[in-house]
């Protein structure tokens, strides 16, 4: 007998695969990797049974991406979570905004502390982000506001959750794993912000739904040549026709729609103040390579 399912932990060569709403522990029968890379948490495998129920893996399933920080593969979404306060680090945002087109990684973005940030301040987010990013919603993870509609958007995914210190990221995720923690499958007290994490672990929330829960984070080096920076910003390639070059890097080009746009307010300015600076630092890295 064969079955299909998700590796949510590995630690000293036992593979911990979650299928038909329960967990399996396994061997692989033999050295398993895909692309050059051996099993990680998150990749989904085949297992098979002998005469006594004994499990072992059986094969690599084909992956869609893989993060080397945490160590986790086939990330569908990646969740990051901002509040006015403290205020945003809009750069941050951006870099990771890049790496999930690189990753083919759906972002959303979750605006926490909805009871204290305002009407103007998700407005601010929503005019900056609601053309390059999944979905945004609103919420407080204090006061359970919101939750359930990010719970829905994660459903049936492996999400990653990041985002500054102190904006709510440990409330947030002990509100999404509630039903895990009632099975002991996630506890509140999980250290999360003191990184206490040892090994990349997976946690199933129910619905086939998996959140990662490991310190540490891989979606901000960015490693693309900077003449294709702009590829990765769907707004900007929405006005790509309107830039007299079709190579428009939209940085010292004449006649450039996404500058044109800016000047009359249809592109947010901070946006492309921070693609200029995300650009500079790519064109400062090409420099050094030689």
């Amino acid at each position: 007998m064969k079955v299909k399912g998700k590796v949510i932990k590995a630690v000293g060569g036992f593979f911990y695969v979650a299928h038909d709403h329960k967990v399996t522990e396994a061997k692989a029968r033999k050295k398993l990797s895909y692309n050059n890379r051996e099993i990680m948490v998150g990749d989904n495998v085949e297992l098979s049974f002998d005469k006594y129920g004994k499990a072992s893996v059986e094969s690599l399933l084909p992956r869609r991406n893989f993060l080397t920080r945490p160590s986790v593969a086939n990330v569908d979404i990646a969740v990051i979570t901002i509040a006015s306060l403290p205020a945003p680090d809009f750069v941050l945002v951006d870099k990771i905004t890049l790496n999930c087109y690189i990753q083919n990684i759906r972002l959303v973005l979750a605006v926490n502390k909805s009871d204290i940030n305002g009407k103007d301040f998700f407005e601010k987010i929503c005019r900056e982000y609601s053309d390059a990013v999944y979905e945004i919603i609103s919420l407080s993870a204090e006061q359970d506001i919101g939750t359930d509609a990010l719970k829905e958007c994660i459903k049936g995914s492996t999400s990653v959750f990041c985002g500054q210190s102190a904006v709510g990221k440990t409330s947030l995720l002990n509100r999404l794993a509630e039903e895990a923690q009632k099975t002991g499958g996630l506890s509140a007290k999980s250290g999360r912000g003191k990184h206490t994490t040892r090994h990349s672990g997976i946690f199933d929330i129910g619905d086939d739904t998996y959140i990662v829960d490991t310190p540490g984070f891989s979606l901000l080096d960015i490693d693309i040549p900077s003449s294709e920076l702009r590829l990765y910003y769907s707004d900007m390639v929405a006005l790509q026709d309107k830039c007299k070059y079709h190579t428009c890097t939209h940085t010292t080009e004449p006649q450039c729609g996404v500058k044109a746009a800016v000047e009359s307010g249809v592109f947010s300015r901070g946006r492309y103040q921070r693609y200029l600076a995300i650009y500079n630092e790519l064109k400062e890295a090409e420099k050094n390579k030689f």
